[in-house]
């Protein structure tokens, strides 16, 4: 068997596949509610970590998964990146 299909492959040379860990917590529910949404809020997402991990067609540039939980959680993730 082999792979002849080389257009149908993805075209990406790099990418970055990444999860965000977060948790529930309860909102003030006395605040005033978006009458033009018309939408009532009852939780809130709290970022609490990430996974990121970088995939590439050229094996010197992969690297291992970063795994991060902690204080600024989205400080760190922009960190990572950049």
């Amino acid at each position: 068997m082999e792979f002849r299909k080389y257009a149908a492959r993805f075209r990406l040379t790099f990418y970055l596949v990444c999860d965000f860990e977060s948790f529930l917590t309860p909102i003030d529910r006395n605040e005033d509610v978006d009458a033009i949404k018309a939408t009532n809020l009852i939780d809130e997402h709290n970022v609490c970590g990430f996974a990121c991990h970088r995939i590439s067609e050229y094996p010197k540039y992969k690297t291992d998964p970063i795994i991060y939980s902690g204080p600024g959680v989205i400080d760190k993730f922009y960190e990572h990146v950049m």
